[in-house]
């Protein structure tokens, strides 16, 4: 699923899962739902890069598939994991995040066990 939207201060609207069950007396309850069988939300390359704090989007085209998880969504358009946009500034939150290697090959290795578990996830459905 891809996020568009923004609001009014311009930040990325992330999407909600949830059913509407209705009460009978006109009014529904909010029940929280998770997706059938992948539990992350792709976004535009404009969001993760709004998310990252308002980075260019050329840098996050450079990170794809090294800091970020993404994949194509057509010919023209690639989408990024909102997970690994989460993951990375959480390690970005670290002053020396871009001095120490160790930290950037934590990130690098999650990033390609994940983009792996993808690949053989395609091949396997054909």
């Amino acid at each position: 699923m891809e996020c568009n939207k923004e609001n009014q201060r311009g930040n990325p609207v992330l999407p909600l899962f949830a059913q509407m069950i209705p009460r009978g007396d006109g009014t529904f309850v909010v029940k929280p739902r998770l997706p059938d069988r992948d539990l992350d939300t792709w976004i535009s390359v404009k969001d993760a890069a709004g998310l990252l704090g308002n980075i260019s989007p050329r840098t996050v085209y450079g990170w794809l598939e090294e800091y970020l998880v993404s994949r194509k969504a057509s010919k023209r358009k690639v989408i990024v994991s909102l997970k690994s946009v989460l993951r990375l500034k959480q390690a970005m939150q670290d002053a020396d995040f871009w001095e120490d290697a160790l930290l950037q090959q934590n990130v690098r290795d999650e990033v390609q066990s994940t983009m792996s578990e993808m690949r053989r996830a395609s091949l396997a459905r054909g």
